[in-house]
């Protein structure tokens, strides 16, 4: 409901909401879904929980569509040497991979300054590209040498 309640006001105000989710939300039949899911811990169902949080985003703003989704792959303690060159974005939940936090955190600064909107993108790291299931066809990513040029080809939902 947090998700739905920020989603509202940001529309209200006219802002930009970005939010940080996971790497195959699209894909709860994936073993990667299901095991990040059950872990236990703190939150059991953390993948449906963020699954439904990405469909209340999507309902809330949906005049604006003023938002951009972005689901990293895990995080990895690795710091970036080349910046958004070491990154590539992908739609569809099809292809993904590792990013470190400052990377991450440089694709949400991207999504805060590309004029594009209702767009839901994976993040990775292209060194640590892979299909998210072994039956998926691999697609060419988006790729820039800044931040905010990675949203250039990407297509709205």
């Amino acid at each position: 409901q947090g998700v739905a309640n920020a989603a509202r006001v940001a529309e209200s105000l006219g802002i930009r909401f970005v939010l940080v989710s996971a790497l195959g939300i699209d894909r709860p039949e994936s073993k990667g879904y299901q095991m990040t899911n059950t872990l236990g811990g703190n939150y059991n169902g953390i993948m449906d929980a963020k699954r439904q949080g990405e469909e209340k985003e999507r309902k809330e703003m949906t005049k604006s569509k003023n938002y951009i989704i972005i689901r990293p792959g895990p995080l990895i303690s690795v710091k970036s040497k080349n910046g958004a060159a070491d990154i590539e974005l992908n739609q569809g939940d099809y292809i993904g991979g590792g990013i470190s936090r400052d990377e991450l955190a440089g694709v949400v600064i991207g999504a805060l300054k590309t004029d594009k909107r209702g767009v839901t993108v994976e993040a990775y790291r292209k060194a640590t590209r892979q299909k998210i299931q072994p039956q998926f066809e691999d697609r060419a990513g988006f790729v820039s040498d800044t931040y905010t040029g990675l949203f250039d080809n990407v297509k709205s939902d």
